[in-house]
């Protein structure tokens, strides 16, 4: 667990990851996440999650406090289950961006498991068909980013490539439009054409994406800010375009 907790490799090789909480169990559970075994401390031994999901065959009770000496995160609530992992394939995401005419959201270098989360969650939130994350992003299999993602992780399909360049140009050959996200010189969302299969890309939080990433896009969006703000969290803009992706979706389909 030590190892699964701290070391992305360790989760790779394994194909597993730790689901911590008794909240976020059964979140997983309901969304149809394999469980391996889930550790339990005295405390949380008595949750409803173990009675009404019928999973009592994979709990282990371990002492209290012992889940904290092993887990990368703080405050552990007492349950932990050990996951097997889930990667989508980046090809059917595009394929399924195409049929429902929806988005796909790319992370490329994401460096902070806080915005890696809720960016997961505001992909859900904003019918996202799957996100890809591209580049050195936080590993969306770790156990801060599980926790910040809220359950989201579960449900959208998440692919993992190394090059955002070779990516982005797969999605254009099978007809998804990309757009990234800088801090100035695009257009603003709303005149961008976001409401069918695009990718919105978004980059670093310091340093956001770099040239060749921008030039493999179609095109680039800009969100207009007033005051002396020079940019905005890397969550919070990819959340503003992803939302208005949707309200163009909306729009769209009323007017159909």
């Amino acid at each position: 667990m030590r190892r699964l907790s701290g070391r992305r490799t360790a989760r790779y090789e394994a194909d597993l990851y730790l689901i911590d909480g008794p909240v976020l169990l059964a979140e997983a559970i309901e969304s149809g996440v394999e469980i391996e075994h889930i550790y339990v401390e005295p405390d949380a031994l008595d949750s409803n999650v173990l009675g009404s999901y019928g999973v009592d065959e994979l709990v282990t009770p371990v002492l209290e406090g012992s889940l904290a000496k092993v887990l990368d995160v703080v405050n552990p609530n007492g349950m932990v289950a050990v996951a097997r992992m889930s990667l989508g394939d980046a090809a059917a995401m595009a394929n399924s961006a195409i049929e429902a005419d929806a988005p796909i959201l790319m992370m490329v270098d994401v460096a902070d498991p806080g915005n890696v989360g809720t960016l997961l969650r505001a992909a859900e939130a904003a019918g996202c068909v799957g996100v890809v994350v591209a580049g050195n992003c936080a590993d969306p299999f770790s156990p801060k980013v599980v926790r910040a993602s809220a359950g989201s992780l579960f449900r959208i399909p998440v692919a993992s490539e190394v090059d955002p360049v070779h990516a982005i140009r797969n999605l254009a050959t099978a007809g998804v439009t990309a757009f990234a996200t800088v801090i100035e010189g695009g257009v603003h969302p709303e005149s961008a054409d976001l409401g069918g299969a695009v990718a919105i890309v978004v980059g670093n939080e310091a340093h956001g994406l770099d040239g060749d990433t921008i030039a493999a896009c179609d095109g680039s969006v800009s969100i207009p800010m007033s005051g002396r703000v020079e940019s905005l969290n890397a969550a919070m803009a990819a959340t503003i375009v992803l939302f208005e992706a949707a309200r163009q979706r909306r729009d769209a389909h009323r007017c159909g």
